[in-house]
């Protein structure tokens, strides 16, 4: 799947994603977002991104986002593991910890020098983040006899909801898709639409980069038909209402076909119009591929539920 994709499946995840696959947003994060004594240490200009797939046995582990980088002052080497959360995750500690074990590993079998990794955990949920951020926290009454038998460690905590948006506005100053992109995700978790409407920025944006973001709005927004379309108007996307359209098309061939481009207009209609248990069992009845693509181009510009549904008569 084309990494500017962003499917109904998960689509923080998406979006995170593809933001931080730019390296010259990753150097902004680092340097403006992460505590300053350890950005100053990194050199910005030696930074990569790699591989975040990693195998162990029969197991493959995932991380969203892998960065290596030289400390300024020595020849080694950090890897900096960007955990998105939309919730407060109590088992994120032990993910993470799976993350290192398994780094490691694989750098033993290579014959390769071990190095450090700094977990980054970027949160934007609508509740407060009370996961502890040191191993050992999770642990209940330890005894200071047993805390050197246990692993420790600590992450990097960036609780958007946290930051002031001017705050995000100004640290994210040269990276303006990714001053949009962490905006958003803040604003959508706290459903602050009008604040939404204010983000200037993203009318400056490449055309592929508001489609990423309206499509991200689309799927996360649990709003009416009407506030969506102030929404796009707001932020200059009604030109960009037809390219929306095949995107929409697009999506629906990847995700799997007949099945797929049924999902995906229901997934349209219910966002747009509401949708009965009967409107779905029609909607599953049809098979013909054409047919179900006319009716997901006609969803945007619709003005009725009835009005796509008899397209696929």
């Amino acid at each position: 799947m084309p990494k500017d994709d962003l499917t109904p499946k998960d689509p923080h995840d998406r979006l995170f994603k593809r933001v931080m696959s730019d390296e010259a947003n990753v150097r902004q994060f680092i340097k403006e977002f992460l505590p300053k004594d350890i950005s100053s240490q990194i050199d910005l200009k030696e930074i990569k991104l790699i591989p975040t797939e990693k195998i162990k046995g029969y197991n493959k582990y995932y991380m969203d986002i892998a960065v290596e980088c030289k400390i300024a002052d020595t020849k080694g080497q950090l890897y900096f593991v960007f955990e998105h959360k939309s919730y407060p995750d109590p088992g994120v500690l032990l993910q993470i910890l799976s993350y290192m074990t398994v780094t490691w590993d694989e750098q033993k079998k290579k014959n390769k020098p071990l190095t450090p990794i700094i977990p980054v955990v970027i949160y934007h949920g609508s509740s407060s983040w009370n996961v502890t951020t040191h191993f050992q926290g999770q642990f209940r009454n330890i005894g200071e006899s047993i805390k050197p038998y246990i692993p420790e460690f600590n992450y990097v905590l960036v609780d958007l909801t946290q930051i002031p948006n001017d705050e995000i506005e100004q640290k994210a100053k040269d990276t303006p898709f990714l001053m949009a992109s962490l905006l958003l995700m803040k604003l959508v978790a706290l459903h602050d639409i009008e604040e939404i409407t204010r983000i200037a920025v993203i009318i400056s944006l490449s055309e592929e980069e508001r489609i990423i973001l309206i499509l991200y709005l689309f799927y996360t927004l649990d709003v009416d038909q009407d506030t969506m379309q102030r929404i796009v108007k707001e932020l200059g996307g009604e030109e960009l209402m037809p390219s929306l359209a095949e995107k929409l098309i697009k999506q629906g061939k990847q995700e799997g076909e007949i099945k797929g481009k049924q999902d995906l207009l229901i997934k349209q209609l219910r966002r747009k119009f509401g949708l009965s248990s009967s409107d779905e069992k029609m909607i599953r009845s049809v098979t013909d591929e054409s047919k179900l693509d006319a009716a997901a181009e006609a969803v945007l510009d619709a003005k009725s539920k009835d009005e796509v549904l008899k397209l696929l008569g």
